[in-house]
């Protein structure tokens, strides 16, 4: 049962990114099975189709907007555990957390925390 190994993982004080390596699962999968688990103990792990929000409410995403204003940096990843976690919303595609970026106003570009074209390694490798 993978989401009961990634809620142990989790528990155990592996990062989601570790966990999304080795199980090959999303940084939202984690989350929510973690957050289910803690809600719920050991029968919210169990399957039980309930089916997952997919929208919004105009309310959420003008919150979700300005968290999203108040961070560093910008990615999809953080972004889809903050909608896990808060609202309990998983997107069927990508696409619509493109969508939140455009409506704040954050490029792709400007989502990555390092340009890549910036990386003086990089640089001195192509001299």
């Amino acid at each position: 049962m993978k989401r009961a190994l990634a809620v142990k993982l989790a528990l155990q004080g592996y990062v989601y990114r570790a966990i999304e390596n080795i199980l090959n699962v999303s940084q939202g999968y984690v989350s929510k099975w973690k957050k289910r688990f803690i809600t719920q103990g050991i029968p919210g792990l169990r399957l039980g189709y309930r089916g997952a929000k997919t929208k919004l409410t105009r309310e959420e995403e003008e919150s979700t907007i300005q968290w999203l204003s108040c961070q560093e940096y910008w990615d999809i990843s953080e972004l889809e555990i903050y909608l896990i976690e808060e609202y309990d919303v998983i997107f069927e595609s990508k696409e619509s957390y493109y969508k939140i970026y455009r409506k704040a106003k954050i490029t792709r570009q400007k989502a990555e925390k390092v340009n890549p074209r910036k990386n003086e390694e990089l640089v001195k490798k192509r001299r």
